[in-house]
């Protein structure tokens, strides 16, 4: 059976709805200004890092692991989560950084994902930046259906999402998102993915749905067992 990655359902709740939440308003923000606070990224970096240090020292607290370390204890539980959400966000980082060098995202990207994935471990993040382009992917084919948009459109909004064009030419400011013109940025879909990958994942957890009972694998692999047969 997998290690609890959460010590109880409320503090999963709390986790859970806390990152959904700050992912939302980035993404709230970015699609009206066309730019993430650099002190909204770090305000969700710096509650990545506490969260995760909580949540180690209360898994740690009930000699339970954290990460991948046996140990147990409340202090070397505060310090693997210190160290879980660090990694996260470097690593992180260190990729989208360089997408970034290749035009591929924006520097508010880079930040927002990094500090998003200090949150989650490696892996679990990883599947949400797969996730946030099938969103992303699914919003513009709509937009491109529903709006009636021309290729050249979906081109110039993929250029502003790379900070290529994210200031207008004539007034120098942040496009406006006039009718009829698609408005695309990144913060939403990976808002949107965070909130699909954190309720799937963590569905047991969050007592969205019952655990499997283990009765059933004790019961499937005696049913193939044959009796022994009876003395003579």
């Amino acid at each position: 059976m997998p290690h609890p990655f959460f010590p109880d359902t409320a503090f999963a709740w709390v986790f859970c709805g806390a990152l959904i939440l700050l992912t939302g308003v980035a993404a709230w923000i970015d699609t009206r200004k066309a730019k993430v606070p650099n002190r909204l990224t770090v305000t969700i970096l710096v509650l990545g890092l506490v969260a995760n240090m909580v949540r180690g020292g209360l898994l740690g607290a009930e000699n339970k692991p954290v990460w991948y370390f046996e140990e147990t204890g409340a202090a070397l539980g505060v310090l693997y989560g210190f160290l879980f959400a660090l990694v996260g966000f470097v690593v992180v980082f260190a990729i989208m950084f360089g997408f970034w060098i290749f035009g591929l995202c924006g520097g508010g990207d880079v930040k927002l994902f990094a500090a998003t994935a200090a949150w989650l471990s490696l892996p679990n993040f990883l599947i949400v930046w797969f996730v946030t382009l099938a969103v992303l992917f699914v919003w513009m084919l709509g937009q491109i259906l529903l709006g009636g948009l021309r290729p050249r459109q979906v081109k110039k909004s993929l250029a502003q999402m790379s900070g290529a064009q994210n200031k207008d030419r004539a007034t120098g400011q942040p496009p406006t998102g006039k009718r009829g013109k698609m408005k695309t940025t990144f913060s939403f879909p990976l808002a949107v993915a965070t909130a699909i990958v954190l309720l799937w994942l963590f569905r047991v957890e969050l007592q969205l749905v019952q655990p499997k009972p283990q009765q059933d694998q004790q019961q499937g692999t005696t049913a193939h067992v044959r009796p022994s047969p009876l003395p003579a």
